[in-house]
């Protein structure tokens, strides 16, 4: 375990003294399909990752609620997640060479070789003061009744000193719109204000000066493979397995497996593109990675067993920059956002200045300023061998800063992956990498649109950086068991009118989407997993919506048939708009031709399973009964599989009745309660999640159990069975 956890913990105690508090300083992007964490001095990302504290996604792709990651060090030798980390360490560093600070304790002007500001190193005094202000945040759904289509849905906003007298207006914004869900925009404006942070004092005091040389550098540190790093590899030599690297793994000698790209170097219109990717989508462990294997991991890894492993690591993830002001001497074009340095180091896998890069302790304590200086304005890429852990540097400058004028760089967190449905089944047709790819480019190409569409624009006093065309809002749904007796399972999904109600203008004040005459239809959806993998169950045009209102209950029902008893699945409704037309940005420009734009799945139902009615034990007599019986895991004719492999059912129950489950030695395991659920719908079924009382999963074996009815007319009446868990 490296020193650098011990350093990232004490920075966070440092920025959380005072008026300010964890929650103040850090924010989330979650409205989109990636995820991500910052902190309000320029951090993108969260050090608590490297112990297992990850509770809000870091470049989290695709980003969903209720993902699982292991909490400790010792739970992670061994543990499954289903969330994909992808951003270990990002953030903008400033170098000023040959300029002035204040020396405390009389404050005067000192010459200094260079000043440094950084977000992103491991060591060494960030170059701020502690008591920087918290985020802004602004959220501005497509949904809310207060909807402005000018203004992104998802704003976070800090602007900060820094000891290189360089002041820092940070603005990142998201959508959760397809096609424009899979990317961050992160909008810098740097500006010499005349105040320079003294970190050593906690002040910001009042320093002219023309700054003649200064770097603006982004740092990123990404691995892609954090899924199969915990996934695939187990050692009951705790020290040996790849708990103690973290999911972000730092044993090159365990092995690396990552492969880089570069793109749109050049005079090309377009600013540089980079990302990594797995070696081989973590379809399996590479040959070369020497930490012990789960001895079952592609039985733990197969969502069904007539499918192939699925892909544990099939993203791309990576930075695009959208905009630079112009150096001088550089293409003119500020969209050819093309860094003056750019270098590539793998973890502990390079040496700079003869010394080992090693980003878990990278920084001052390692390197001098004039080295970081080096470091930054030199190029730099290692040997592609698919081997690496990447760290990047972008490094844009000279600049000549006199006081009052500013540089704006605007980058963006993309990321992309291939087809959902091809990554569970074990990518079975051979797309990765080339799918995978294919996404990551289009998705930088929707954020350099994004910019171009939005840069110059300035709405309600704010100075913009993307506008993007508005899909239509998703409509609110919800799913409900709608079985009749127990011989057909039905689950009924409605939902509401907020799509045909809407109206939104765009940038030249003109009607862009009008619901009650745009709205051309709903699909509806139906998946297993929590990331949003679907299946699509209906399409109903505007012609057939009259078929599928309730004017009793004043919403759409669809009812889903066909379906078995006991077997769970998330729903959606999502409305689509098939001919947008043209529409104009938020800046004015003219944009024909629009494809077809359709709402997210933010208004995915939670799991819902079609559950037979009650039995009236008085007329009919017990015939309670548990499936499956025997439960075998993994046999999908014997569990239930994804989402719930590990469900059991007791069926033909009364209304409300008492289930305890013994062991065959009669230790009492489990009580669960039955009755109506929190909406007051009765049904003839519970669920058993094989866990004792205490949250143990249960051993396997033969069980007993009892269940006594609490319903009025046969209350105290009790039946007995037994029950088989095989493993």
């Amino acid at each position: 375990m490296k020193n650098c956890k011990v350093i990232l913990v004490i920075a966070i105690i440092l920025l959380t003294t005072g008026s300010l508090i964890a929650q103040e300083i850090s924010t989330t992007h979650t409205r989109g399909k990636l995820w991500e964490t910052l902190y309000n001095y320029g951090f993108i990302g969260d050090p608590g990752a490297w112990d297992y504290l990850q509770v809000t996604g870091i470049g989290f792709y695709p980003g969903f609620s209720g993902y699982t990651f292991p909490t400790d060090e010792f739970q992670a030798n061994g543990f499954i997640t289903d969330a994909n980390f992808h951003n270990f360490r990002s953030g903008p560093w400033i170098i000023a060479k040959d300029a002035k600070t204040l020396v405390p304790p009389a404050f005067v002007p000192e010459q200094k070789d260079f000043l440094l500001y950084h977000a992103s190193l491991a060591t060494g005094n960030m170059g701020v003061q502690t008591n920087i202000p918290p985020f802004t945040r602004t959220e501005n759904f497509v949904e809310d009744p207060m909807y402005d289509p000018l203004f992104p849905e998802e704003v976070n906003y800090t602007t900060f000193h820094t000891a290189t007298g360089v002041s820092v207006k940070q603005r990142s914004m998201a959508w959760s719109f397809p096609g424009y869900n899979d990317f961050i925009i992160y909008d810098y404006v740097y500006k010499n204000s005349g105040k320079i942070a003294l970190p050593s004092v906690n002040q910001v005091m009042d320093l002219e000066q023309t700054l003649n040389e200064v770097w603006i550098v982004f740092h990123s540190g990404i691995q892609v493979s954090t899924k199969g790093n915990l996934n695939f590899y187990y050692d009951p030599d705790f020290l040996s397995s790849t708990a103690p690297a973290g999911g972000f793994g730092w044993h090159p000698g365990g092995g690396y497996t990552d492969y880089y790209a570069v793109e749109n170097e050049g005079n090309d219109g377009k600013g540089l593109l980079y990302y990594s990717r797995d070696y081989n989508g973590g379809k399996e462990p590479p040959p070369w990675v020497q930490h012990g294997q789960k001895s079952n991991w592609r039985d733990l890894l197969r969502v069904r067993p007539e499918w192939g492993v699925e892909l544990q690591d099939p993203s791309a993830f990576g930075f695009v920059f959208l905009y630079r002001t112009p150096p001088p001497g550089s293409n003119g074009d500020p969209f050819d956002a093309d860094p003056t340095h750019f270098n590539i180091y793998s973890d502990e896998g390079d040496r700079f200045n003869g010394k080992t890069v090693d980003f878990e302790g990278f920084g001052l304590n390692s390197f001098s300023l004039q080295e970081m200086y080096q470091f930054a304005t030199h190029d730099k890429r290692p040997n592609n061998t698919g081997r690496l852990y990447n760290w990047y540097t972008s490094s844009f400058g000279p600049y000549r800063l006199a006081p009052g004028d500013s540089v704006r760089i605007i980058v963006a967190e993309v990321a992309g992956v291939m087809d959902l449905w091809d990554v569970i089944k074990g990518d079975p047709d051979g797309n990765y990498p080339d799918s995978t790819i294919a996404a990551i480019r289009r998705n930088a190409q929707a954020a350099r649109n994004a910019v171009k569409w939005g840069i110059g624009a300035r709405v309600n006093g704010i100075d913009l950086a993307a506008d993007v065309p508005e899909s239509p809002p998703a409509p609110n749904c919800n799913a409900a068991n709608a079985s009749i007796g127990s011989d057909t399972a039905v689950i009924a999904i409605q939902w509401d009118k907020l799509a045909e109600e809407v109206q939104f203008l765009d940038g030249a004040g003109n009607n862009f989407y009008n619901g009650a005459s745009d709205l051309d239809g709903y699909r509806v959806f139906r998946g297993i997993d929590k990331r949003g993998i679907w299946e699509l169950i209906a399409d109903i045009p505007r012609a057939e919506f009259s078929n599928y209102w309730n004017e009793e209950k004043g919403v759409y029902e669809y009812f889903d048939k066909g379906l078995q008893f006991g077997f769970e699945f998330y729903y959606y409704v999502q409305a689509y708009n098939l001919d947008p037309g043209s529409w104009t940005s938020a800046n004015g420009t003219v944009v024909p031709n629009l494809p077809e734009l359709v709402s997210s799945d933010k208004n995915m139902t939670p799991l819902t399973a079609a559950k037979p009615g009650p039995v009236n034990v008085g007329e009919l007599g017990w015939d309670v009964f548990v499936a499956p019986n025997p439960y075998i895991e993994g046999n999908p004719n014997h569990s239930f599989g994804e989402p719930t492999p590990r469900k059991i059912e007791f069926r033909n129950l009364p209304e409300k009745a008492t289930i305890k489950i013994f062991s065959v030695s009669g230790d009492l395991i489990r009580s669960l309660e039955h009755g109506p659920d929190s909406q007051g719908n009765l049904s003839g079924s519970a669920v058993w999640d094989q866990r004792s009382d205490s949250g143990l999963l249960i051993a396997p074996g033969l069980y007993i159990y009892v269940v006594q009815s609490n319903t009025e007319g046969t209350a105290g009446q009790k039946t007995t069975g037994k029950l088989m868990i095989i493993r």
